[in-house]
């Protein structure tokens, strides 16, 4: 219950620092303590998508950084999950939520300090030439590549 408790108020204090509008912040809040109330996941994504657009259409400064904002998207997502898996499993096993709760936050810190550095170096006047972006390219396909093999299933001889 406070993994969803903290999942609200962080949708809360993101939807009210970017919407122009109160009633799409609160639209947003509202849906998300309806599915946390109900343990239904999916609608968990809709708010994800709402808070993101919330962010993405008005023009002009935002109140909060885009990496930190996309931070706070995450640990929306990972708590309010959370807590729609910890209803479905039943009770935890003795020690497990300060480790879970800490990787949560590991995740979070680190993409937040990736995102910056990729703002800070969208801002920079490199040079930009063909090598460049064929080598840029080739890393991202290769770090594609690495979650693609991460995420892959343990093939069924190696569980034996």
């Amino acid at each position: 219950m406070t993994t969803a408790a903290g999942a609200i108020a962080l949708a809360a204090l993101a939807a009210a620092f970017t919407a122009r509008s109160p009633a799409v912040a609160a639209a947003a809040t509202l849906l998300l303590s309806l599915a946390l109330l109900a343990g239904r996941a999916w609608p968990v994504c809709l708010v994800l998508v709402l808070l993101g657009t919330i962010y993405v259409i008005p023009e002009g400064d935002r109140a909060i950084p885009a990496p930190i904002y996309a931070g706070a998207l995450l640990l929306i997502a990972e708590l309010a999950y959370w807590s729609v898996a910890d209803r479905a499993a039943g009770r935890l096993e003795p020690g497990t939520v300060i480790p879970r709760l800490l990787g949560i936050l590991a995740v979070v810190v680190t993409g937040g300090a990736a995102a910056t550095l990729v703002l800070l170096a969208s801002d920079s006047d490199v040079a930009r030439s063909p090598a460049r972006t064929a080598a840029a390219v080739g890393a991202i396909l290769a770090c594609i590549a690495v979650l693609g093999l991460l995420a892959r299933p343990p093939s069924p001889r190696s569980q034996r």
